[in-house]
């Protein structure tokens, strides 16, 4: 297995973020258009299983990568939204919802990434 690199990761998910976000306010443009149904793209864990990076435990004190928090867990598809009479299946509500995620997703992952870079500067300075 190569090794991981993890800024064009971490910029792998902020291209995926940008286009779920374009995709976001294409549909909130569109939220009054008779016919049109709301769109969005796959999850970025489809994205990230392509690329083949997995979990291993290399300590014996470390959770395997099937246990753990949430393993367990089981999902499922909530209710759809409402699809109104004119055949357009925006949710404003439901967009808010998905912005907010996104907008989350890329604080957490800016975030990360500077404490990461800070890290290597620390570290190549000596």
């Amino acid at each position: 297995m190569d090794p991981v690199n993890f800024f064009s990761l971490a910029s792998q998910q902020n291209r995926w973020l940008s286009v779920r976000q374009s995709t976001i306010a294409q549909n909130v443009a569109n939220a009054n258009t008779p016919g049109y149904k709301a769109l969005d793209v796959e999850p970025f864990e489809a994205v990230l299983n392509a690329t083949g990076i997995e979990m291993r435990k290399t300590q014996a004190n470390h959770l395997s990568p099937t246990s753990g928090a949430g393993s367990n867990a089981e999902t499922e598809e909530n209710a759809k939204w409402q699809v109104v009479h004119s055949g357009n299946s925006v949710s404003l509500e439901e967009q808010m919802l998905k912005a907010g995620e996104v907008s989350g997703a890329y604080a957490r992952n800016t975030g990360v990434m500077k404490t990461f870079h800070r890290m290597l500067l620390a570290s190549s300075r000596g």
